[in-house]
């Protein structure tokens, strides 16, 4: 949710959107301990989630592995040292006897991706986290990282603007072991903004009575029912969008639009 970053709403409001995605069924809240309005602030969306999200019945998932340096400085840091004071500081700010799905954030290349999952395993073990997922990782890389730890979740971009991901190796992977594979930035980022601009995707938009926002989503819910994305909110209102286009079901011919405009408009 976009809750704590440049823009997002203010603290009870931000309640109020966590709230509503709680009470119309959400049950997964994806978090990281660098989701903060700044460098200084890490672990404010953590803290947050733990004041909206006490006494409900959610699956909370954070992650580490990442430090952020400055106003936009974010560098990989996958040392088992670091991803277990990491760890430590993300389950006392949720205020929770363990972390319920433990991302490593990203690959850090100083340090071998079998140490770092190494670490989670061992702060698993000792009861910290209860599940363990890597975020941002190609076909190898996983490999390698289910070679030390069960992953029951993979966290990667996933949207039409980033064509090949279905075929990539990761999400087959996913759908052969029963993981989740969790599609992170399903607008595209910064591709988003040409969103507007396409013709072909307000079309499918209008014919299923739905925002081109809930025509993406619907449209990775359809890849495979191993993929759960996640969509952002800053609003009671776009969190209840968000959860309506779970309902949404597009044809195969109306996927091939989607897939189609958002390629054309490619740079």
């Amino acid at each position: 949710m976009n809750l704590s970053f440049g823009g997002a709403p203010s603290r009870a409001e931000a309640i109020r959107v966590v709230h509503a995605a709680l009470d119309a069924g959400v049950t997964l809240i994806d978090s990281a301990d660098v989701y903060a309005p700044h460098a200084d602030a890490v672990g404010h969306n953590e803290a947050l989630l733990a004041e909206a999200t006490r006494g409900r019945d959610v699956t909370l998932a954070t992650k580490g592995g990442v430090i952020r340096r400055g106003e936009d400085e974010w560098l990989h840091d996958g040392r088992p040292a670091h991803l277990e004071v990491a760890c430590e500081a993300s389950l006392r700010r949720l205020g929770r006897e363990a972390i319920d799905l433990y991302y490593l954030h990203a690959v850090d290349d100083a340090v071998p991706i079998e140490e770092s999952v190494g670490a989670l395993l061992r702060l698993r073990e000792r009861g910290w986290i209860r599940e363990i997922g890597v975020s941002n990782v190609d076909r190898a890389q996983l490999e390698r990282a289910a070679s030390v730890a069960p992953i029951v979740a993979v966290q990667n971009e996933a949207s039409p603007y980033r064509p090949g991901w279905e075929r990539d190796g990761v999400l087959a992977w996913c759908e052969a072991q029963g993981a989740a594979f969790v599609a992170h930035s399903p607008m595209g980022g910064w591709r988003a903004g040409r969103t507007a601009h396409l013709s072909g995707l307000s079309a499918v938009a209008d014919e299923v009575g739905a925002s081109q926002f809930q025509v993406i989503l619907a449209w990775l819910l359809g890849s495979s029912d191993r993929v759960v994305p996640i969509a952002g909110a800053s609003r009671p209102e776009s969190a209840l969008s968000s959860v309506a286009a779970a309902s949404l079901r597009l044809t195969e011919t109306q996927r091939r639009r989607v897939a189609g405009a958002v390629a054309e408009s490619a740079p």
